[in-house]
């Protein structure tokens, strides 16, 4: 047995072995278990999507819990939709939705362009659960942006790039970095808010106001349009 092999059967015992705690961590599922009635995106913003076939991507953008505190990622989905970026804003519990649209899309030949997981909260780790999910189909995620995002799960091996925004210190909320579950394959950036060498200004941020701040926003946004380098028309899949 070469040493590849048992690498490889090794990751995938810690992945079972993950699969009951990060489980329990999906409690969401038991309010919503179902795959329709989570676009926000009819309401949030008066910018149509484009075509899908024709749009240069896709962003997922997940709420948290408490949908009316993460209301700066449906202005964000209405800006990427203007620069012709195919963008849903989404309730928390939408990451089956994903995978089943991603999925169905691929199939249909319609999936082109990066795809980008936009989350907060119980967003974000829905999205790296929608993330996991996909690798098992051999689908990739070009960027993965959490925010304030407690207890995540590894960032999946499908990952190109995770940035994580959270705010540091002594808080009731225990939101943590990122780590990749594969660090040669999957780069992630951590950026404390709150630290003195944050690339913004960003007083007074809290988990319930992280997504209303224009300086949070832009940076998410830069994040996001550097991921659409130019690419195949075609979008492949991860080996």
């Amino acid at each position: 047995m070469t040493r590849s092999t048992l690498s490889r059967k090794r990751t995938r015992s810690r992945a079972t072995s993950r699969g009951g705690r990060d489980s329990t961590m999906r409690i969401f599922k038991w309010t919503w278990p179902f795959a329709f009635g989570v676009r926000l995106g009819w309401a949030t913003t008066r910018v149509p999507n484009p075509d899908v076939q024709r749009a240069r991507g896709r962003v997922y953008l997940l709420r948290g819990n408490g949908i009316v505190f993460s209301r700066g990622l449906g202005r964000i989905c209405g800006r990427l939709r203007r620069r012709g970026i195919w963008a849903e804003d989404l309730r928390c519990v939408a990451d089956r939705w994903v995978v089943r649209n991603l999925l169905a899309d691929q199939r249909a030949g319609r999936l082109r362009g990066p795809v980008v997981f936009v989350g907060h909260s119980c967003g974000a780790r829905s999205l790296l659960f929608a993330a996991a999910a996909l690798r098992e189909t051999g689908l990739s995620v070009d960027l993965v942006v959490c925010l304030d995002v407690a207890l995540p799960q590894p960032v999946p091996e499908n990952v190109r790039n995770a940035v994580n925004l959270y705010i540091g210190g002594r808080r009731l909320y225990p939101a943590q970095p990122l780590r990749p579950a594969n660090p040669s394959v999957t780069g992630v950036h951590n950026i404390d808010l709150s630290a003195a060498n944050c690339p913004i200004r960003a007083p007074w941020l809290s988990h319930l106001t992280i997504t209303n701040s224009m300086s949070v926003q832009a940076l998410i946004l830069k994040h996001i349009l550097a991921a659409f380098r130019p690419r195949g028309e075609e979008r492949s899949s991860a080996a």
